[in-house]
């Protein structure tokens, strides 16, 4: 539920995009009860560029229900991939490896067993080619050392399992080093 349902005054601005829905179109949209005036005024003001046609397009796509049947793919397929990853993550990964299942999105928030650090399996992942996001760049502290966040919003291919058993080979030999035992689950 975004903030902006909470709002009994009228005062929040609910802003978002269609860029994770309808990559390439770069369009956003507001949403506001009492402050329309002062949103179009600045959007105006700062805006006067953009482009009316993938705007109009948009527009006729979201109207005759072309989005809505797009985003039961999108949907189906996320969850699919999140589905998939997860399994793959469960089997190639340390003993003690932990996956968050989303809600909704397409991103997984996986927390590895102590002491390991998502940034060094980072950089030796890198090296054999495979990449994702280590949790310490989610915090100005230590604290999600150990964790790192995979996107499944592409296409399911054999690289993506590959790339995951790679680093649960990595992770578990990572582990090894640090004195614990890696047992593949």
């Amino acid at each position: 539920m975004p903030f902006a349902a909470l709002d009994r005054t009228g005062n929040t601005l609910y802003c978002s995009s269609f860029s994770k829905t309808a990559p390439g179109y770069r369009i956003g949209w507001i949403a506001t009860r009492r402050h329309i005036e002062r949103a179009l005024e600045r959007k105006l003001a700062f805006t006067r560029g953009a482009a009316a046609l993938p705007q109009a397009a948009l527009a006729e796509y979201l109207s005759s229900g072309g989005y809505d049947s797009h985003l039961r793919r999108v949907r189906r397929t996320f969850r699919d991939n999140i589905d998939r990853m997860i399994r793959t993550i469960d089997r190639a990964f340390p003993e003690g490896t932990r996956v968050s299942r989303p809600d909704g999105g397409f991103v997984l928030w996986v927390q590895l067993p102590k002491p390991l650090e998502s940034r060094e399996l980072f950089v030796a992942g890198l090296r054999k080619g495979v990449c994702f996001v280590p949790g310490d760049v989610f915090t100005a502290s230590r604290r999600y050392a150990n964790c790192l966040r995979v996107s499944c919003g592409s296409a399911w291919h054999a690289r993506i399992e590959q790339g995951l058993e790679t680093l649960g080979e990595l992770a578990s030999t990572m582990l090894a080093r640090h004195g614990r035992r890696s047992l593949v689950r």
